[in-house]
């Protein structure tokens, strides 16, 4: 199975960008699903905390003080999870897309599964509504100075060029 990672800072179009690889590759015929190392803390916000899925600065904050509370537990915490569910259904799928990894490690166990291409995208004129703490949080700095494979500078309404050639790469 491949896994095809996107990074980037929140609100920057890693779920748009999953979506759309999504739609092409499986139209190429190859089986993909779409999995967040979040999902499971999603799940843990709204049904103990009940998040009501709204990432405004309240919902943020939430997420990101439960995501640090569960990686101090265990810092493998989310990581195992999403693992956890890839292995179950690898055999059901050709390609997974996790559009939301957050540190060096999300994307570096995935090797283990199969060959992991990485993906940041950045969208230059997108002004984010974080506040400067949320902002400086691990989760939106740990992958500053990280190597990705393909890295995309893109705007709100522009096509991103690059990604025939990602697709391409996604399939050989």
């Amino acid at each position: 199975m491949k896994c095809i990672t996107i990074s980037g800072p929140a609100g920057h179009g890693k779920d748009t960008l999953a979506n759309k690889l999504k739609a092409i590759i499986e139209s190429k015929g190859k089986r993909v699903f779409i999995i967040h190392y979040a999902d499971y803390l999603k799940m843990v916000a709204t049904q103990v905390y009940n998040w009501d899925g709204r990432k405004n600065e309240v919902g943020r904050d939430i997420l990101q003080k439960l995501g640090d509370r569960m990686r101090a537990q265990d810092e493998m915490y989310l990581i195992n999870e999403l693992i956890n569910i890839i292995n179950l259904v690898r055999d059901d799928f050709d390609i997974v897309l996790i559009p939301d990894a957050r540190f060096p490690r999300e994307i570096e166990c995935l090797r283990n599964i199969g060959r992991t291409i990485s993906i940041h995208i950045t969208r230059v004129d997108y002004k984010s509504n974080l506040t400067t703490e949320q902002n400086n949080h691990k989760t939106e700095r740990a992958l500053d100075n990280y190597s990705y494979d393909y890295d995309i500078l893109t705007s709100t309404d522009k096509e991103i060029s690059e990604i025939d050639t990602i697709i391409e790469d996604i399939l050989k």
